[in-house]
């Protein structure tokens, strides 16, 4: 969501709407996170109160999250502030955090989720999680922005060893670099000539620990800073996008845009941007052996890199910051009626 709001505030909407955020919370000790979530709620009230049209533009995902931002819908509603309530999560997030819940907590999210006056997912496949799970009809989507790349469409591995890279790590399972790493055991060992970059928060896990040791084209480096991301993108061949969960993985939308061959999984919000065998690859999720096999073909194949690269570059055209912003004005006009 970082991303997201950090392009929304330089967008031309900032321009033609005063937009001001709102913090709800930080990573500090639990009654710090208690007082700041007190504070936003006094800072939206002042805000709700004020002269003029007002829009609540509310960026929520699950877990604590959802807590929050219900009660920040609630209390915008009471002031009569209109309301966009905007998901950024999975399906599968979205219904494993539902199986958790007692009825009370779920009527809860389900009320405030139905109070406010839009409620959009990030891909249809959590549209359609959110309708089914808490009630709500006519979720709306409303996807993330790519950001502008520069200098794509290359694929620097047509003569000669190929480079895979994956940006997920290891902090949130639901990244699937568990499976990645599976893949990796004896895939990375065959291709000799071919490497595979891995990064992301968190630590190396023990089975990718061992793997690194004894093989050298298996590379763990960690978090990568926006200058040095570039570059990896810039130098890749194929991104390998193994999750098990996703809303719509902003990562994917840069390899789009950087014209890289794509191999994914067919769940949540890839399944908006990727059709199968046109503008790139997709295994079945938690599929170590499909993964396997499916960048094994990618591999040996430079012309099916290029054909998919390029046609996922055309269709990052789709999810340009203008066209997203362009949506989202809509959005804002219609709330502002």
């Amino acid at each position: 969501m970082a991303e997201v709001l950090r392009s929304l505030l330089a967008s031309p909407l900032a321009e033609r709407y005063r937009m001001r955020m709102i913090v709800t919370y930080a990573m500090v000790s639990p009654w710090r996170k208690l007082l700041r979530f007190a504070a936003a709620l006094v800072e939206l009230a002042v805000w709700c109160l004020g002269d003029g049209t007002r829009i609540v533009h509310i960026q929520g995902a699950v877990r604590g999250s959802l807590y929050r931002k219900s009660a920040c819908v609630f209390l915008a509603r009471a002031l009569r502030r209109p309301v966009l309530f905007q998901i950024h999560a999975g399906p599968g997030d979205i219904e494993d955090f539902v199986d958790r819940l007692d009825p009370i907590r779920r009527g809860v999210f389900s009320a405030a989720l139905r109070r406010a006056t839009r409620t959009v997912a990030v891909s249809s496949e959590s549209a359609q999680a959110v309708e089914r799970c808490f009630g709500v009809a006519r979720v709306g989507v409303l996807a993330n922005p790519v950001p502008p790349v520069a200098g794509g469409g290359v694929d620097v591995g047509s003569q000669g060893g190929a480079r895979v890279l994956y940006l997920g790590g290891f902090f949130d399972p639901a990244k699937g670099g568990a499976v990645l790493v599976e893949a990796l055991g004896t895939l990375a060992a065959e291709r000799p000539d071919d490497h595979f970059q891995l990064h992301g928060p968190g630590d190396a896990p023990p089975g990718l620990v061992d793997l690194v040791t004894r093989t050298e084209n298996v590379e763990w480096g960690g978090w990568l800073a926006a200058d040095a991301k570039r570059e990896a993108f810039r130098a890749a061949s194929i991104f390998v996008l193994p999750s098990i969960s996703e809303g719509l993985p902003m990562a994917l939308l840069e390899a789009m845009a950087w014209g890289r061959a794509i191999l994914a999984t067919s769940m949540g919000g890839v399944l908006d941007l990727v059709a199968d065998g046109e503008d790139g690859v997709l295994v079945p999720p938690g599929d170590a052996p499909a993964l396997a096999d499916a960048l094994r073909r990618l591999l040996d194949d430079p012309e099916l890199r290029r054909r998919i690269a390029a046609a996922a570059e055309r269709r990052s055209a789709d999810f340009t910051e203008d066209a997203v912003w362009g949506r989202l004005g809509t959005m804002y006009e219609e709330l502002s009626a």
